[in-house]
């Protein structure tokens, strides 16, 4: 009974000290799965410490009913500083034969896809990312939920 506890203990242990610290994390609910081009979801963060690295994921979720293989957005980030940079990011979300990526047994799927790596910025103060669904359908159905997590890179001490 004590070897069991003590499995037990050792692999919860093991669990908690390999998860990174998220920094900010935010999901957004699509009303009906329906994406209207027009619907602007907005990240805001505040960055005080510029010399963080952190891992930059998008998350999507998305129901077997979305109608197409890949998936386009827009992304805008704003900087303290007011400049504005747009990027086209996509990413694909089945294979040709209609096979889902991700996880999820049913229609729901999950998607956390790498959007930068060791990032660091270098200004301090309010960041703001604002996206918008690139496809070619004013409401796209299907995607169910969209979110941006940063996670904090902390190097590996030799």
């Amino acid at each position: 009974m004590k070897k069991v506890l003590f499995c037990c203990f050792s692999l919860l242990f093991l669990f908690i000290s390999c998860k990174n610290d998220i920094f900010y994390e935010k999901m957004d609910t699509i009303k009906n799965e329906t994406w209207n081009v027009n619907q602007k979801l907005v990240y805001e963060f505040e960055i005080l410490d510029s010399l963080q690295y952190y891992n930059i994921y998008l998350n999507v979720r998305n129901s077997t009913d979305y109608p197409y293989q890949n998936f386009y957005i827009f992304l805008t980030n704003q900087f303290p500083s007011g400049l504005q940079i747009v990027d086209t990011l996509g990413s694909v979300l089945c294979d040709p034969f209609g096979k889902w990526y991700g996880k999820g047994s049913g229609r729901i799927k999950d998607n956390k896809f790498l959007l930068r790596k060791q990032v660091r910025f270098q200004q301090k103060g309010k960041y703001i990312f604002t996206v918008q669904h690139g496809m070619r359908d004013e409401n796209l159905h299907g995607i169910t939920n969209f979110g941006i997590t940063f996670e904090e890179f902390k190097p590996q001490k030799k």
